[in-house]
């Protein structure tokens, strides 16, 4: 009855918008999830609502529907079924964004060590190439001593402090292995540039930077890493994994942003969203179409439909 009554492209556009996001923000008002029983249903009839008003006010189809002696539904559903899906991707894109799912009550974004864990796994090899010292199951003391080894800033004060562990002796098993792989000048050595170009080297070398912290002196390190902990901002204690000190110092930096600048961020991860929607829904749409089409036939020979002809008497302007 709406639909009949408005007979306005804008009116009727405007008014669907408002009345499918009405009832998204009632479904989710309460819970504020963005996935969940609740949520699809919003999901569903805000789709089905924009949907039948898109094609309500599509000039193609409602010409047809006015001027054609045969009204074809399935055509119609046919040929809405790409904005359907693009209006899907819109739904799912713009909730997503005001639902953001690493976002807490406070609206600060809240990354957490499992996400860390999960981007990292697939990616671990390149990361290691380009970042050797990024190791998530490596304490703070331990990274400490990496860096050390290595003469990275990330631990320095404006204090000079004495070294909690001898780093100009070379372990013995990383010694050994160089000694194999045919490499004597072990006092120039460049680890970082081994930790890229040897997966094998760089494992050997942390399993022995960890059995170096354990005879490191406790009152040095603890002045390292609170230099460390300075220097990022955060506090940290000696046996926290790495995984939780980059997870709380990505979230620390990221929260530094103003609120504006943080609404930003979210655009891109909205916007691969909606690309990867627009590619699955495609698909879906094809695959939609090849069923509907064998089920028309299905039903055609089953008799649940037919074509009729129908005699129409023209009248014609003869001057």
């Amino acid at each position: 009855m709406y639909l009949v009554l408005i007979d306005n492209r804008k009116i009727v556009l405007l008014s669907s918008f408002f009345v499918s996001f009405s009832i998204l923000l009632f479904f989710l008002r309460e819970s504020g999830k963005w996935a969940g029983r609740a949520a699809i249903i919003g999901y569903i009839v805000s789709a089905v609502i924009l949907f039948i008003g898109f094609n309500s006010t599509n000039r193609n189809l409602t010409t047809e529907r006015k001027n054609s002696i045969e009204f074809h539904p399935a055509r119609v559903i046919m040929r809405g079924i790409p904005t359907l899906m693009f209006i899907f991707s819109i739904l799912f894109s713009v909730i997503f964004y005001f639902n953001f799912p690493l976002m807490d009550k406070d609206k600060n974004i809240e990354v957490r060590e499992e996400h860390l864990k999960k981007i990292s796994e697939p990616f671990g090899d390149i990361i290691n190439k380009y970042l050797p010292i990024y190791d998530l199951d490596m304490t703070a003391d331990e990274f400490i001593i990496l860096n050390l080894f290595l003469k990275l800033p990330f631990v320095q004060g404006e204090d000079e402090i004495k070294l909690p562990v001898d780093v100009e002796k070379i372990p013995e098993k990383v010694a050994e292995y160089l000694k194999d792989r045919g490499v004597y000048g072990l006092e120039e050595i460049d680890y970082m540039q081994y930790m890229r170009e040897d997966k094998e080297f760089r494992n050997i070398f942390i399993e022995e930077i960890k059995k170096l912290t354990d005879k490191a002196d406790p009152h040095l390190l603890d002045r390292y890493r609170l230099n460390l902990s300075e220097n990022w901002g955060i506090e940290l204690s000696g046996e926290e994994k790495m995984a939780s000190v980059y997870t709380r110092l990505l979230n620390n930096r990221i929260n530094q942003f103003p609120e504006r600048t943080k609404s930003l961020f979210l655009i891109l991860p909205v916007i691969s969203l909606f690309g990867i929607l627009q590619v699955v829904f495609t698909i879906l749409g094809i695959i939609y179409s090849l069923f509907a089409w064998v089920a028309m036939i299905i039903f055609y020979k089953a008799r649940f439909y037919r074509y009729r002809k129908i005699e129409v008497e023209k009248e014609e302007l003869e001057l």
